[in-house]
């Protein structure tokens, strides 16, 4: 009896997995931003040479251009 509650949770483990990938996708914690538009869709702004007080780097815009975010604490 307590095998089928195993099988059970195998079975369950794939299907919530794309689920919370996909979730953490779309929340933007797993990729980090390699061109303009994909730091402005993050909500960050492209930065000449280093990020603005109270921001801090999380990907690039360009080659050697980082992109920046607010810090949130």
């Amino acid at each position: 009896m307590k095998i089928s509650y195993l099988f059970f949770a195998v079975l369950l483990l794939p299907s919530l997995g794309r689920k919370i990938k996909a979730l953490l996708l779309r929340a933007g914690f797993m990729r980090v931003p390699n061109n303009d538009t994909q730091c402005k869709q993050a909500g960050g702004i492209c930065s000449t040479h280093r990020c603005p007080l109270r921001t801090r780097a999380f990907g690039r815009c360009q080659q050697g251009i980082p992109c920046c975010r607010t810090v949130v604490s």
